[in-house]
């Protein structure tokens, strides 16, 4: 690479790098130059004028020296001196360079300046045609775990800001920057997993500056570069260093930084084309006409979700490489180069439509296309797709979720309004890996609960058999269908297998006799295994020999690198060049004339695939994850190599979010696979922990690893690497939370073992439970959030020893805990209801097997003990439906409000019928006179509190009460809600009127006599017209008044 020193008469060069940038491929590193002008050196002016101003000169050019001396001076004060950079700053001014730059759609700035010019700038553009991207600030290392939208840049300010000293120190100093050195090495580091295709350019530092070339320095000690070029745009740069640069592959482009962008801006000009046209982006319908979307929501979605028809842009798949066992995509249907199973394929459908059509609950449906490893899921679940689409009449538009890490429930809401489809299809590939698995359900969940009307929305995922029945044993998935396929062919189907291998010269028969032959071999030999058995039988092995044959022929670092490949994608999972190139021990320059430009054999397959910031853009993987899983075993078939690749591969691995998500979930299906003991397992989590020490969601995994040991040390080493997680996020982690929790539950038994005092035990049972009350408090929809929490608590009551009064507030505790749960709790309820058992069991022994009610009934004759009988016995007469009884009880606790558990058994008696308006009145003066209900169970509190205002039609302060809900919780349950009803209890139907406002594509209904307009639940409202009046039922759900439509008032009338 030469350096441009005419910016002018290189104009091809410097138009290069401008495509780059204008591609979203390049690193930003802008430094002091950028905000006061190359001519001026901020560090030089800072010593200069603050010498001046406190009327001393200690002859250091070094601001970082000259620093470190004054401050060891006691006369110094490092606040007086910040204020005075501060002021310094503030002077800067905004320049139509900078608004520019802000409207450079850049993968990620890193900055070492404290100013905020780069903020002001991507403010002033926000309005205006030049805004691509919001800009993320991260000015700290909590802040860098946040995984940013393929619409914002994250601006990552190394040495502090100016816009809160305090948050956000300014580094000058030694010390200073010693603090910052592991959040230099984090971001640093980050940068190694992005390709060779990715440039760098660095603004505004000069190496005639001591400060600036020092900071070059420091960011070369970290070796972020590997051998890799990096731009420098420098006005006055060394000419006579120019080949000592070079050596060092630091391209110099003179210019200054106003020259540099304005030049850009007049190329931009010229090569109009936007981002989004650059990139391809469009929606199509069902019709396949173009439709209007938001730049920003195609940007959003780019890399993340794509469309699937006929003009889904994606790599071409030649016919003998498919049927060789390539993973096939949609091209590979609408070129028909698949076998139809016509059966399942009608079968199917006809299940899918009556399930969809039915409406059934809130949940929108999730199918699973299971079988057997290597059958054609997901090749059937393309053609089963493509077989929809073909049906006009159902006017659908089906799309992939491509990157379940990165989709947005945002995003997917967007998509759906702006389509205005009848039907949509998402895709789900590769859920078998877990992370994607539990995805799918936070999706399925946050798009059920906008319950659509109007159109269906269901996912289709193929999966294997025996990887959904071990998910399902952690998690259950709310309206979902298993549809089984198997890999057996009907005579029909072979025969038209058969012509296509032939046609794709694969096989050869001559005569009708020799093809009747074949169909009689693979109807012997061929029982649903996997396809490239199938291809193996039908070629007598020749198939498998190719493959052979083509590992032979690969160089030596080739052969090396496909079985670091082959073993990550035979689970799925792609292995990303980066960490490749860490495997086998190359840098760039090798890396790239040795694997990348060399013959992949087609089962060394690369792939650039569209990605943000520092996410790795190349990856690398294998045809298949069968034809992976079958290579490794035949070139090494010895289990233990097999672990030492894998444990070499983990102590290679990079820090980064997307490395991180790649060492959790192949840890995870190693262990789920249980080819490795535990003591193996144990070890590969060890060798993780080398490089990812410093990543929260490794940690999270690891911490589990290390609770299973079940050791106090392994346990207590657990705790520390939680509290160090939830030290680097900047935000509250629930999930974090729990583990913390459970890990505090599991120490205490251990303790419990071993003490005879107790003291450990009950210190670390104290902590675990304020930590699950906690988790319960923030994810009240989380079946995880009541399973440990009630273990612990039946767990103390079995084992400690407490006062009568503790045990009856346990018990009540675990009632409610029940209670709650099978109310608001979304999946794997089954996991609650099974601890029903552990729960009688403990009645049994404290009751010594006699009659319950009896043991309540003599509790409850001592004075002290009856407000906590009469919740019990309370519970257990509405168990048995015995209502008469109940509310005698409640009648009798009305006169214990002095007891905060009969205050908070009565608020949740009273929420539950607010129809009443004496009810009412009741509920809203406890809450009132008791501010602790909305600590103890800020859902309930809120919940209620929107009923009863919303009954006594004060709308507004209903919807403020929603607001905090939707504000404080996630992962709300969709289908949890209350009917409105009358004062004696029975649903009340109102005469309402179909409206639709202008500009809105759903129709909502309006009830004139209470002034109340409310969106409909999800349905088919297409005979509804705008002004009818219908007959509805309210609900009062966790996001609103929602209204359902009984039928048209003058059906009624007929």
């Amino acid at each position: 690479m030469e350096h441009i020193l005419d910016i002018d008469k290189q104009a091809e060069e410097l138009n290069a790098i401008f495509l780059k940038i204008k591609e979203s491929n390049t690193i930003l590193f802008l430094g002091a130059g950028a905000s006061v002008g190359e001519k001026r050196y901020l560090s030089k002016e800072v010593i200069e004028y603050y010498e001046s101003k406190i009327g001393k000169q200690l002859n250091e050019s070094n601001i970082t020296k000259w620093l470190d001396i004054l401050s060891a001076d006691d006369s110094f004060s490092r606040t007086h001196f910040d204020n005075f950079v501060h002021e310094l700053l503030q002077k800067l001014i905004v320049t139509e360079a900078h608004r520019v730059m802000a409207g450079i759609p850049w993968r990620e700035i890193i900055t070492t300046n404290y100013d905020l010019l780069i903020e002001r700038a991507f403010d002033e553009i926000t309005a205006s045609s030049q805004k691509i991207y919001d800009i993320k600030p991260i000015r700290n290392q909590k802040q860098y775990n946040y995984r940013e939208s393929n619409t914002e840049v994250r601006y990552i300010k190394l040495n502090g800001c100016v816009s809160d000293k305090s948050l956000y120190p300014l580094a000058f100093s030694s010390d200073d920057f010693r603090k910052l050195g592991s959040f230099y090495k984090l971001v640093l580091n980050d940068l190694k997993n992005i390709s060779y295709d990715i440039q760098f350019l660095s603004i505004g530092y000069s190496f005639t500056d001591d400060f600036g070339k020092e900071l070059l320095d420091k960011f070369d000690s970290y070796n972020f570069r590997d051998k890799r070029w990096i731009l420098n745009v420098d006005p006055y740069p060394n000419e006579n260093s120019l080949s000592y640069y070079k050596k060092n592959k630091i391209c110099i482009i003179k210019s200054s930084f106003q020259d540099f962008f304005l030049k850009y801006k007049e190329w931009e000009t010229k090569n109009a084309d936007i981002v989004v046209k650059k990139k391809g982006l469009s929606l199509s319908s069902s019709k396949d006409y173009h439709i209007s979307a938001a730049p920003q929501l195609l940007l959003s979605l780019d890399g993340i979700v794509k469309q699937l028809n006929t003009h889904t842009r994606e790599r071409f798949i030649k016919e003998e490489e498919y049927y060789k066992g390539d993973e096939p995509n949609f091209g590979v249907i609408t070129r028909g180069l698949d076998v139809i199973k016509t059966k399942f394929t009608h079968t199917f459908t006809e299940e899918i439509q009556k399930v969809v059509n039915e409406k059934d609950g809130a949940f929108v449906p999730v199918f699973f296309i299971s079988g057997d490893f290597g059958i054609g899921k997901s090749t059937f679940t393309l053609r089963l797709i493509y077989e929809f689409e073909k049906q006009t009449d159902l006017d659908l538009v089906a799309f992939e979720i491509v990157d379940f890490n990165r989709a947005r429930k945002e995003h997917l809401i967007d998509l759906i309004k702006t389509m205005k489809a009848k039907n949509f299809i998402f895709f789900c590939d590769e859920i078998e890996i877990e992370s994607y698995f539990k995805s799918l359900i936070e999706i399925q969940r946050d798009i059920s609960i906008e319950q659509f009307q109007d159109c269906n929305i269901f996912f289709v995922a193929p999966i294997r058999e025996n990887i959904l029945e071990k998910f399902k044993l952690n998690r259950s998935v709310p309206n979902s269908h298993e549809l089984k396929i198997s890999g057996e062919f009907t005579i029909e189907e072979i025969e038209d297998l058969l012509e296509k291998l032939k046609k794709s010269s694969l096989i050869d028969f001559r005569d009708a006799s020799e093809k009747k032959r074949l169909v009689s071999k693979i109807m012997k030999e061929y029982n649903s295994d996997s396809f490239v058995a199938l291809m193996s039988s039908i070629t007598s092995g020749r198939h498998e020999n190719d493959l052979i044959d083509c590992y032979n022929q690969l160089s030596k670092e080739a052969q090396q690198a496909f079985l670091y490949t082959a073993l990550l994608h035979r689970h799925k999972l792609l292995m990303p060049a980066s960490w490749l190139k860490q495997n086998i021990k190359m840098d760039w320059d090798e890396f790239i004339a040795k694997i990348i430009k060399a013959e992949g054999k087609g089962i060394l397959i690369q792939e650039f695939v569209t990605s943000h910031g520092t996410q790795p853009d190349l990856y690398f993987r294998t045809k298949h994850s069968l034809i992976a899983d079958r290579l490794v075993d035949r070139f090494l078939p010895n289990k233990d190599k097999q672990f030492q690749f894998y444990e070499q591969m983990l102590k290679q691995i990079e820090n980064g979010q997307t490395n991180s998500y790649l060492a959790n979930n192949l840890l995870r299906a190693l262990g789920r696979l249980r080819e490795y003991n535990n003591t193996q397992i144990d070890k590969l989590y060890d060798a993780g922990y080398t490089k990812l020490s410093e990543d929260p969601y490794f940690l999270l995994n690891y911490a589990i690893n290390l609770q299973n040991r079940k050791t106090k040390t392994s346990v207590k080493k657990a705790i520390e690497h939680i509290l160090y997680a939830e030290g680097l996020l900047d935000y509250r982690n629930h999930r974090f939370i729990h583990r913390r929790a459970a890990l505090n539950f599991e120490l205490a038994k251990l303790f419990f073992a071993e003490e005879s005092q107790l003291n450990y035990t009950l210190f670390y049972l104290k902590e675990a439970e304020e930590l699950f009350v906690l988790k319960q408090l923030l994810d009240p929809f989380s079946a995880f959030s009541y399973v440990d929490y009630i273990k612990l608590i039946v767990w103390q009551l079995e084992n400690i020893e407490y006062d009568i009064e503790d045990v009856m507030q346990q018990q009540i505790l675990i009632e409610d805990l029940f209670d709650l749960a099978n109310r608001t709790v979304t999946d794997n309820i089954d996991r609650i209801d099974s601890l029903q058992t552990l729960y009688a069991n403990y009645l049994n022994k404290r009751t010594d097997n006699k009659d319950y009610k009896q043991y309540l009934d003599e509790l409850y004759q001592t004075a002290r003990l009856r407000p906590y009988a009469c919740i019990l016995l309370h519970n257990y007469h509405l168990q048995k439906e015995e209502f008469e009884k109940c509310d005698f009880y409640i009648d009798e606790m009305e006169y214990m409000q002095e007891n905060f558990e009969v205050v908070k058994f009565l608020f949740k008696i009273y929420g539950r019928n607010l129809h009443d308006a004496n009810t009412r009145i009741k509920l809203l003066r406890l809450g009132r006179e008791n501010t602790q209900l909305e600590k103890d169970n800020p859902l309930r509190y809120y919940y209620f509190q929107f009923m009863a205002e919303s009954y006594n039609f004060n709308y507004y302060d209903g919807k403020n009460y929603l607001n905090n809900i939707q504000t404080k919780y996630h992962n709300l349950n969709p289908e949890f809600h209350y009917e409105w009803k009358d004062t004696d209890g029975e649903v009340l139907i109102f005469d309402a009127t179909v409206i639709k406002n202008s500009g809105e594509r759903f129709k909502a209904i309006k009830i004139s006599p209470i002034q109340l307009t409310a969106r409909l639940v999800k349905g088919t409202y297409d005979k509804f017209a705008v002004g009818a009046a219908v007959k509805v039922k309210l609900h009062f759900y966790l996001y609103g008044v929602m209204a359902e439509i009984i039928q048209l008032t003058e059906e009624i009338e007929e």
